[in-house]
């Protein structure tokens, strides 16, 4: 039997749609193995690829994306795999790419670079 870890996902633009809206709402479903290594590399693996590919399907570009938002039942990753939770770790499950107003962390900054996540903000 697969375990899955149910994601929620609110991802914010610089740039609003053609409706004028400046974030995208999704569920996501990533698979959970018991042989994880650890929360962030799950994360790393399984999340964020994904995210790229939402931002296509609502035809928005990654590089106008200064935040993601998650929220996850992870207690159950910490049932499946025995392994810490992302918020066991003290990460917030947020990740900025917007430099101007906060300073971006190494795996925000890994991110950017990537995915091109933020990389041609622009607030006006």
């Amino acid at each position: 039997m697969k375990n899955y870890l149910d994601v929620n996902v609110i991802l914010s633009f610089s740039k609003p749609n053609a409706y004028g809206e400046g974030q995208e709402f999704f569920d996501l479903k990533l698979p959970i193995n018991k042989k994880e290594d650890d929360a962030i590399s799950f994360l790393d693996k399984k999340l964020f690829k994904r995210i790229a590919a939402k931002c296509d399907q609502y035809g928005r570009k990654k590089e106008h994306l200064y935040k993601i938002s998650t929220a996850s039942n992870w207690d159950f990753f910490e049932q499946v795999t025995g392994k810490q939770s992302l918020s066991s770790l003290g990460h917030n499950c947020k990740w900025y790419f917007n430099d101007d107003i906060n300073q971006l962390d190494c795996w925000e900054e890994q991110l950017k670079q990537e995915y091109q996540f933020g990389t041609a903000l622009n607030f006006n």
